[in-house]
């Protein structure tokens, strides 16, 4: 008795903590540090309305030099709005798929511990080389996701627009942008398979877009979910 007592002690120290109330709510958390893998970090922003009463969509983000900030101050304000949780990791950069995988890896496994996340209603963000890995999130973790913001990046090679067909995809990209031909493009083979897309062009070079886009492209997906009537093609600002 006194041995079955003591491995459920240690089998109850091993679970990961509910860390729910010590996050405060409308605020960017930067670093939150993973409970099992601590090299690994993301910016964590909670909606104020924010309880553990229910499940909520998540929102996740990928900067192509690991600066999580960035993306967590530019959808925040939109998070905020439709009662998104954000997060944003400060490991997943432009290099090895092995390292991007450890990073979506360990930001989805906590936040997942941590936070009740509706496990239907996974989206997930990234600029250039972040916005390949945003398109590939649902491969990379044998997940769905029930939308994409891809901002100034497409595919990675080893993904064909027909992996995207049953997601929706959001696109921004700069006039100057020099991946601009290689977005217009994957928005055409997108609309043409007959999948649910949107592409907006907006002055400027190859940058993260301006907040109105951020808050733009996440009503998009939030009506969508909802099952509201959206707008499809390209548009330029």
């Amino acid at each position: 008795m006194r041995g079955l007592l003591l491995l459920e002690l240690l089998l109850l120290a091993a679970l990961p903590a509910q860390a729910d109330e010590a996050f405060p709510r409308a605020q960017v958390i930067d670093p939150v540090i993973s409970l099992r893998e601590p090299e690994q970090s993301y910016v964590l922003y909670l909606p104020s309305g924010y309880d553990t009463g229910r499940r909520w969509p998540v929102l996740y983000c990928f900067d192509p030099n690991g600066r999580g900030a960035i993306p967590a101050s530019l959808f925040s304000e939109a998070a905020e709005k439709h009662g998104w949780i954000l997060a944003a990791s400060n490991n997943s950069r432009n290099g090895p798929w092995k390292d991007i995988y450890l990073a979506a890896w360990a930001m989805w496994e906590d936040t997942r511990a941590r936070l009740r996340i509706d496990e239907t209603r996974v989206y997930s963000a990234g600029f250039s080389g972040g916005a390949r890995v945003a398109c590939a999130l649902a491969r990379i973790l044998e997940i769905r996701t029930a939308g994409v913001i891809a901002c100034g990046g497409g595919l990675p090679e080893w993904l064909a627009p027909a992996d995207m067909a049953a997601i929706p995809w959001f696109g921004t990209v700069g006039r100057q942008d020099f991946n601009f031909q290689e977005m217009k493009e994957l928005e055409k083979d997108l609309r043409r398979q007959g999948s649910p897309c949107r592409l907006i062009v907006f002055p400027g070079k190859h940058n993260w877009p301006p907040t109105d886009l951020a808050m733009e492209a996440v009503s998009w997906l939030d009506q969508l979910s909802a099952g509201g009537s959206v707008s499809v093609g390209n548009k330029e600002k």
